[in-house]
């Protein structure tokens, strides 16, 4: 994983959190980081776009959208992900069975743009909470839950992940999730290994298609 030294260390010492999993009540968490060589809005409009996942997710290669609650959607941004969307993630546990997926139905909790910047949080709490970055003006934030089923069994997730816009035609992207509950202790047991693996996947994925997509580009002018 790499890390921008222009930044704290991350993740902090005392581990993460998010608002519906903090810390004190989390069973476990996951995560993923690293520098991309891209624009914050590029690799912000490439991990919104779920319509895209089938050709650079290997760990989601599937994602549909089933309600989007925001009102004023335009027709070329259905397909990408809004505060309250309403969609269902296919995962992929078993890489040797790229077919099997586990759908897992998810809801938006919180979207944070340098330009419409979220009160998800109160900025002390940004200031204080080494978990998120703080400066709201080179971020781009995106959260999400799951739903359904999995909640009914006594699951309880969020899932973050930030754009940090660090310079240089570079942004640091990192993505964790917390899980509690009584079927975390499950799920820590039977993937907590899997899970840390598929989130750096995750993320070198996301790297390598919006790299792609700047090289694609620049080969253009």
């Amino acid at each position: 994983m790499s890390q921008s030294s222009a930044l704290p260390p991350w993740p902090p010492s005392n581990g993460l959190t998010t608002k519906i999993v903090p810390r004190k009540s989390a069973v476990f968490s996951m995560y993923g980081s690293t520098t991309i060589a891209a624009p914050g809005p590029l690799i912000w409009s490439v991990l919104r776009d779920v319509s895209n996942y089938p050709k650079w997710n290997t760990f989601c290669p599937s994602a549909t959208i089933h309600e989007q609650k925001k009102s004023d959607v335009s027709e070329s941004e259905r397909q990408s992900l809004h505060l309250a969307t309403q969609f269902t993630l296919g995962v992929v546990m078993n890489a040797a069975k790229p077919n099997k997926k586990t759908d897992t139905p998810c809801r938006v909790t919180d979207v944070s743009t340098p330009e419409e910047q979220s009160a998800y949080f109160p900025a002390e709490t940004l200031e204080s909470e080494g978990a998120f970055s703080a400066d709201l003006g080179k971020t781009w934030r995106i959260a999400w839950t799951a739903e359904g089923n999995f909640v009914a069994r006594g699951l309880r997730t969020e899932r973050f992940s930030e754009i940090i816009d660090v310079g240089d035609g570079k942004c640091v992207y990192r993505t964790w999730e917390c899980q509690g509950g009584v079927l975390a202790r499950t799920v820590k047991w039977l993937y907590e290994k899997t899970l840390k693996e598929k989130f750096q996947l995750w993320c070198d994925d996301l790297k390598r298609e919006c790299e792609r997509q700047v090289q694609e580009e620049n080969s253009r002018e």
